[in-house]
């Protein structure tokens, strides 16, 4: 009996289900019933009632699952205290980040990040914020990042970085040379944006809405999926956007595309940080989130 074994143990009670739980550990359902066999046979007891496709724990399951948790949880912290003493940074890091910080933020961050601590194995989910903020209340991620605060008691949210909405056009679109527009202008403008649900469009409706703008005078000619598509539709001339900087970083470098700022509208949002409060952090997590808050005191706009 070993920790393997107990880690796969815990993964099946927290899972309810011996092939979801294969399924996490990237195992075959066999071998997760081979351990907990093996698991029964060493303590000579029943852990789990198996009634109607269903699993509980027994009564010295519970016992099991309780001792698990903790034994597991203090050789992290051994390990943490070990990597703390010789300086060596390793272990898997698990993160979730919502799309705009998750395609153009954070694979920026673990590239500089892994190449630095070649030890790290880290893992990005890219997804919508509200599964983030599931999958980090449910301690199945190290951390998230996401596009707007969220209200969970159970979880830590800290602003962590700066953003801000552009108008973009491409550079024959007759605002080439225009840094600025005003509000009033874009009711006149084609426009292509993200599809409803999208945190960048609901932040760039919610301020120009603060800003006194009817909303059903926007020009709306096309709603895309992905802000990949959105930026080949704009640079094929087919309208202007309400975009993130960030998304737009390497076109504005090149000159594929431009941008104006609203005039008196506050296009500012911030991207946050969230973990667990109760989930044990090990040394590779709070190492990732101190280089995360340096690299976005550096580069935030």
């Amino acid at each position: 009996m070993g920790p393997y074994q107990l880690e796969i143990f815990k993964t099946v009670v927290e899972k309810k289900s011996f092939s979801a739980a294969a399924q996490a550990l990237f195992i075959s359902q066999p071998a997760v019933s081979m351990h907990i066999r093996s698991l029964e046979e060493h303590y000579k007891t029943k852990l789990f009632d198996r009634t109607n496709q269903q699993i509980t724990l027994t009564e010295t399951g519970r016992i099991l699952y309780s001792y698990a948790v903790k034994v597991l949880t203090l050789l992290s912290q051994v390990e943490k205290e070990i990597s703390s003493y010789t300086g060596q940074i390793e272990g898997p890091l698990d993160i979730g980040a919502s799309f705009t910080v998750g395609e153009y933020v954070v694979p920026k961050v673990l590239g500089v990040f892994n190449k630095r601590n070649p030890g790290v194995k880290a893992a990005l989910q890219v997804t919508n914020t509200e599964h983030i903020v599931k999958l980090v209340s449910r301690q199945k991620l190290d951390l998230g990042l996401v596009e707007h605060s969220v209200d969970a008691r159970n979880l830590i949210v800290s602003p962590i970085m700066q953003d801000e909405l552009l108008v973009v056009f491409s550079p024959e679109h007759p605002w080439a040379k225009r840094k600025m527009i005003t509000i009033q202008e874009l009711k006149d403008m084609p426009l292509v944006l993200r599809e409803h649900g999208s945190g960048t469009r609901m932040i760039a409706e919610e301020r120009l809405d603060e800003a006194g703008f009817d909303l059903a005078q926007l020009n709306i000619i096309m709603e895309l999926g992905s802000t990949e598509a959105v930026k080949e539709a704009v640079e094929a001339g087919f309208g202007i956007t309400i975009i993130s900087r960030w998304a737009v970083q390497k076109e504005l470098k090149l000159g594929t595309l431009l941008s104006a700022k609203i005039e008196d509208v506050n296009m500012l949002r911030s991207f946050y940080l969230i973990h667990h409060k109760d989930k044990f952090k090990p040394l590779v997590v709070e190492k990732f989130i101190d280089f995360l808050i340096s690299y976005c005191r550096e580069y935030s706009y």
